[in-house]
């Protein structure tokens, strides 16, 4: 079989069964959204060992990093979700004795993602690639600590103002985002054994301006929507005013509301 064939078939059609699960999603019917799903683990197990089954392709290397950080992403989320959603809060979803487990997942999530970045060892999923750094782990890492720690902290500050106070769930948010920020921080002004600061300086740039751009995008679809909106109101003919209502219809109204919660004639 050709490699172009077989790299479409082995990795591009997994993702593409992964995108149309997300698309079944929005779906109504119950079933459609069932078999979406199924699609997407279909979809996910393809693309995941697409890096042993067409290893030939330079984008097989998005599928290891993928393997790779699976076992960070799912700590780091389970465990922020777990933190967030413990404790004496109106959306508690566990109790108050869980919120130090999660905080827990979180932080060993979190060390076993840096771990992969500053040491080599070989029982850390390895970020290198053809003998050099995974070019998608120089994208990826940058844009996922500059992403997590801006929102965090933002999160952080409007949880806060919502709540006219720190509550527990600011302040961890606060922590993680302060964390990450740290951490951004310390891989622009240090080297690692296979990453130059400056190269990770100048990723830093690239995923700031990618993330200003999307956040931009979304700006600017907000801002045609309103104006869209804006037009169309404006050119609709204005509503007359409505007579203020007689006597007829003001024993109706009474009557209507005498049958169904009761009182007297002069309430």
């Amino acid at each position: 079989m050709d490699n172009n064939i077989q790299v479409a078939l082995l990795l591009w059609a997994p993702l593409f069964l992964v995108f149309l699960s997300l698309g079944l999603q929005f779906r109504k019917d119950s079933s459609v959204q069932k078999t979406g799903r199924i699609l997407g683990l279909v979809g996910l197990i393809g693309f995941g060992m697409s890096y042993l089954t067409v290893p030939s392709s330079p984008s097989a290397a998005s599928s290891a990093l993928f393997v790779g950080l699976l076992p960070t992403l799912i700590l780091m989320s389970v465990g922020l979700y777990v933190a967030l959603f413990a404790g004496d809060i109106p959306v508690r979803r566990f109790s108050s004795k869980m919120r130090p487990v999660g905080l827990l997942m979180f932080i060993l999530g979190f060390a076993l993602f840096e771990s992969m970045h500053w040491n080599d060892a070989s029982f850390l999923p390895s970020m290198t690639w053809d003998g050099e750094t995974n070019h998608f782990w120089m994208i990826y890492r940058p844009t996922f600590l500059l992403a997590m720690s801006s929102f965090l902290l933002a999160g952080g500050y409007i949880v806060s103002v919502t709540a006219k106070r720190v509550s527990q769930a600011s302040l961890i948010l606060y922590t993680t985002g302060a964390f990450s920020f740290l951490f951004l921080t310390l891989s622009v002004l240090f080297d690692t054994s296979t990453t130059s600061s400056e190269e990770f300086h100048n990723s830093v740039l690239l995923a700031a301006s990618d993330i200003l751009g999307f956040l931009s995008g979304i700006g600017l679809t907000i801002l045609a929507f309103g104006v869209a909106v804006w037009q169309y109101e404006r050119k609709r003919p204005a509503l007359h005013k409505l007579p203020p209502p007689n006597q007829d219809q003001l024993a109706k109204a009474a009557s209507i509301v005498k049958q169904n919660i009761g009182g007297g004639e002069d309430e």
